[in-house]
């Protein structure tokens, strides 16, 4: 089920995760980023959010348009607040580094039900993990771009990622500025 802006429901739904925060970009932006220049120029500024696994991912998979909503909002999270975040496949055991992370911040209980999402479970854990540099705080953000849309098994794993951890799920929106 795709939840549609306006709905009753989405407005539920959206107050139930909370919007985060949403962010502005453009077309021409998210080229860059299809294009491979941003992926080059991000994981060079920003080894620390983006490691050469995360790289590898966005430069095999750039022509499918995905990760840059992601990626941007990691890097805006970053400069607006001081937050570090660990982006999409954290839950997955081939991402070691953003494992060990995760395992360091999170309870037994938690790590064990992200982890438990990482078997080719669709829908996936949120977009980001988000937490202060030295660890003290940690949230889920869910990225959307301006025509992305929460779907309903996401709604239900969310909600249970809710219970299992104790930690709320929050929006980030994008908006393309031309429209």
């Amino acid at each position: 089920m795709i939840i549609r802006y306006g709905s009753s429901l989405e407005r539920e739904i959206m107050d139930e995760f909370g919007i985060f925060t949403t962010f502005f970009t453009t077309k021409a932006h998210r080229n860059k980023f299809i294009k491979g220049h941003l992926v080059e120029e991000w994981s060079r500024l920003y080894p620390f959010l983006f490691d050469k696994r995360d790289k590898e991912i966005a430069i095999h998979q750039r022509h499918l348009g995905i990760h840059y909503h992601e990626w941007f909002a990691a890097i805006m999270l970053f400069h607006t607040r001081g937050l570090y975040s660990l982006i999409e496949a954290y839950a997955y055991k081939s991402h070691k580094r953003k494992r060990r992370i995760l395992e360091s911040l999170v309870s037994r209980d938690a790590y064990d039900f992200i982890a438990s999402t990482g078997i080719s479970s669709v829908p996936q854990c949120p977009d980001l993990f988000v937490y202060k540099p030295d660890g003290s705080e940690w949230f889920f953000c869910e990225v959307k771009g301006p025509k992305d849309r929460l779907r309903q098994k996401q709604i239900t794993l969310f909600q249970e990622l809710e219970r299992a951890t104790g930690k709320n799920i929050y929006m980030i929106n994008f908006i393309n500025q031309e429209e």
